[in-house]
């Protein structure tokens, strides 16, 4: 019987690709989750990662570039738990976070 494996959405933008611990982020998600590789969605100060994209109240984080935030970013979507501090100062949040949900539930796959 297959484990459910969680679903995150990462920005694949050309800004958030360029950005410091972009390719180590992404692999370590790919080893442990779903990952739906998107186009830009506008944040610009990636890496941008949504974890839960298809909960109610999905989390998006920004600026995710040291080796901690990649460890705890993949401890919360993996097992449900809530952000530490440190991956909690790079949750974004107002407009911004609105707009990028926007963008990141039209480009979901459709279920």
């Amino acid at each position: 019987m297959p484990k459910h494996r969680p679903l995150v959405a990462m920005c694949e933008g050309k800004d958030c690709r360029k950005r410091c611990g972009f390719d180590k982020l992404h692999d370590e998600l790919v080893k442990r989750c779903d990952v739906v590789d998107l186009g830009c969605v506008g944040i610009c100060s990636g890496p941008v990662v949504v974890v839960r994209p298809t909960a109610d109240e999905p989390l998006v984080f920004s600026k995710l570039r040291k080796k901690q935030h990649r460890r705890d970013l993949v401890a919360v979507a993996v097992s449900n738990s809530k952000p530490s501090r440190e991956l909690r100062s790079h949750s974004v949040s107002g407009s911004k976070r609105k707009a990028t949900l926007k963008k990141v539930r039209r480009q979901l796959p459709a279920a």
